[in-house]
């Protein structure tokens, strides 16, 4: 070798030894935090489907794409890892001068190709990225309510060079061509167009392109992973995301969104109900933290904060990810010493205010394109304080002292639970246990006036289908709903365990709800606790018995409409098609699609327990949502679910809009032949 090809050699081997000795070091550190934390069984196995996961959401970038800008991601993911390679190869020549790919033959020659064609749509990409950034400023990169600092900064230096990644590699193959060394110069177009720019000595502008080149990779690599635990606060940088985001989609929930996990209260060793403290978190919840990239997708979709409520879920993650990573830095793995940080979640990390805002609705969820789940962080700390401090919103406590002595949010007594229904005569279960179809009628249904009439609907088409069908009445109970998803979870484990010993002693097929939040209780969160039941909801049931010609309908009256999606219909069951099949069957409809709907729907307001409580800030959620209906200007904005009916409502009372609400079993129930 000639002495200046050992210099290259020698030099980049030190730049080498210097990137992956911090690198290999941070990425092990890391690995060794997510060992500690706490065990989830559900997120290993089933390979088969996280590999599909994988190939669908990392290589398709599937969720990326539902936006336009994801596309620019597109150009950038793609750009990045064919560079790369490329790189590799001018890297490997370092020790080896004559190397090259091509003895992948025509495959080299289209990676080439494809490379050149990608670096001038990266470009486009960044440019597009920092004007968005930096002049449009859209709602999602708005940091207000963030307290881990350098975002900005951070995506600045990310995009720079990245740039300078892409500009390096296309000047040193167009250094290549005009040396008459490059493989496949045909291919190489981009680079070839810039070949003509060097002087006849290309010897001097070689070296300081290649060692350009080489510290615009090696020393990135320092930075997006050593600095994460050198210093958190300061450079926490977000493209760690490049490697922390694959294994998170990989590692995936599988499970149903509706679900949540429960709590095993028969361990002995189970000391603290819920998380306070970041070492708590189970290790997929760690890897959510590592993976996030503050794009603000999640932000953007959340009522609470498109309401000026105190919750911004990217905040919430990044304030996480700051702790646990602060974590990671006081830790040392070689002594194993336990670490106890002076800052609880609760209160020094995460507001009180903010865990209390959430609706639950999964909007951020169903937005994030690296799998990241807020809700269970947001639930498992409100576990904490619900059980272990006693610490909810005043209006809790009422509710929950229903919900034990009465089995309802409303206090009403339990023994009242089948008067709604005192002149229709229904069969109950108790009386045929063997009845096919039980209709699971819900404590809105039983108690809510509104709901009442949707309840009587849904006997009148059953009835006219002559579906054989019977109800609990008074041995019905509340699903625990409320009560799970604001923390108090004991209560809604004894709610659900004494409806499933109640619903274990009958032989129904399938069940039938108006309501999806039992819906989702029932066939989601049940068969934890052995209860395994074929599950419908109203509008799926009545939409099927629709198109089987069960039922004859009057199609000619108008009906101007908009329909709002219930999030637990919705976004958690994917329940889209059946409300909108039922709406087509008119003839005179003029159904307009409200602004923000289907899987990027907008809340009512009412879950996560919020239609029993006030939270602090901002404005009424459902009012919002109520002037999106008005928009369209339709006449009536149908619902399928009870407390979607009691928030809308609620909303055009206070803003006196004209507009009014109509459950679809109500729609069809007046349409009935």
């Amino acid at each position: 070798m000639e002495t200046s090809e050992i210099i290259r050699a020698s030099g980049f081997l030190i730049l080498l030894g210097i990137s992956l000795f911090f690198t290999i070091q941070a990425l092990l550190h890391l690995y060794k935090l997510l060992k500690r934390g706490k065990p989830n069984p559900e997120r290993v196995g089933n390979y088969k489907e996280r590999i599909k996961l994988f190939l669908v959401n990392v290589m398709g970038q599937k969720k990326l794409l539902r936006h336009p800008a994801g596309y620019g991601h597109l150009f950038i993911f793609y750009g990045f890892i064919f560079v790369t390679i490329i790189a590799q190869e001018s890297f490997v020549r370092a020790f080896f001068p004559s190397f090259s790919l091509s003895f992948l033959g025509p495959f080299y020659v289209a990676m080439i190709f494809v490379e050149d064609i990608l670096s001038i749509l990266v470009a486009g990409a960044i440019i597009v990225g920092v004007v968005r950034r930096y002049v449009i400023k859209p709602i999602r990169f708005k940091d207000d309510l963030v307290h881990s600092g350098g975002l900005n900064r951070d995506a600045t230096i990310i995009l720079i060079v990245v740039a300078l990644h892409m500009i390096f590699g296309v000047l040193l193959e167009s250094i290549e061509i005009a040396a008459g060394v490059h493989h496949a110069p045909d291919a190489a177009v981009v680079s070839k167009f810039f070949s003509t720019m060097w002087p006849a000595n290309l010897a001097v502008a070689e070296n300081i392109v290649w060692w350009l080149h080489a510290f615009s990779v090696w020393l990135f690599m320092i930075y997006i992973f050593a600095t994460n635990i050198r210093v958190p606060r300061y450079y926490p940088s977000k493209h760690f995301h490049i490697l922390a985001s694959a294994v998170n989609i990989f590692f995936g929930n599988l499970k149903p969104m509706g679900r949540l996990q429960k709590l095993d209260f028969e361990d002995e060793d189970l000391e603290i109900y819920g998380v306070n403290k970041i070492e708590d978190l189970q290790w997929n919840q760690m890897l959510d933290l590592y993976s996030c990239t503050g794009c603000g997708r999640c932000q953007e979709v959340c009522p609470a904060y498109l309401n000026g409520q105190p919750l911004s879920p990217k905040a919430l993650i990044l304030n996480m990810r700051e702790q646990l990573l602060e974590y990671a830095t006081e830790w040392d793995p070689k002594e194993g010493e336990e670490v106890v940080l002076k800052k609880e979640l609760i209160g020094d990390v995460v507001p009180h205010e903010t865990l209390w805002a959430c609706v639950t609705c999964h909007a951020c969820t169903t937005a994030c394109p690296v799998f990241i789940e807020h809700i269970d962080k947001i639930v498992d700390q409100r576990r904490y304080q619900s059980m272990m401090e006693s610490e909810f919103p005043p209006q809790l406590q009422v509710v929950y002292e229903n919900l034990e002595k009465n089995s309802n949010p409303w206090g009403i007594g339990k023994s009242d639970r089948d008067k709604w229904e005192e002149e229709l005569n229904l069969k109950r279960m108790k009386d045929d246990p063997d009845t096919p179809v039980l209709f699971w009628v819900g404590c809105a249904g039983s108690f809510d006036e509104h709901a009442q009439k949707v309840a009587t609907d849904l006997i009148k088409i059953l009835r006219a289908a002559d579906i054989d069908f019977a109800i609990l009445g008074k041995e019905e109970g509340c699903t625990g709903d409320i009560a799970r998803r604001t923390g108090n979870e004991y209560l809604a484990q004894e709610l659900m365990v004494s409806n499933v010993e109640v619903l274990n002693s009958y032989n129904f097929k399938e069940v039938i709800t108006i309501c999806p939040h039992c819906y989702n209780n029932l066939a989601n969160e049940l068969p934890d606790f052995d209860g395994h039941y074929k599950v419908f909801h109203a509008v799926e049931f009545v939409s099927k018995l629709i198109m089987a010609n069960k039922i004859q309908l009057d199609k000619s009256e108008p009906l101007n409409v908009t329909y709002h999606d219930s999030c637990y219909l919705g976004r958690y069951n994917k329940i889209y098609d059946p409300p909108r099949t039922i709406l087509g069957q008119f003839e005179g409809v003029n159904f307009i699609e409200m602004e923000m709907t289907k899987d990027m729907g907008l809340c009512c307001g009412g879950g996560g327990g919020r239609a029993f409580y006030e939270a602090e800030g901002g404005t009424d959620i459902n009012k919002m949502r109520v002037d999106m209906a008005v928009d369209t200007g339709a006449d009536t904005v149908a619902v399928s679910c009870p407390y979607c009916t009691i928030m809308l409502e609620d909303g055009i009372k206070n803003m006196n809009a004209e507009i009014k609400v109509e459950d679809l079993i109500e729609i069809v129930a007046k349409r009935l032949k």
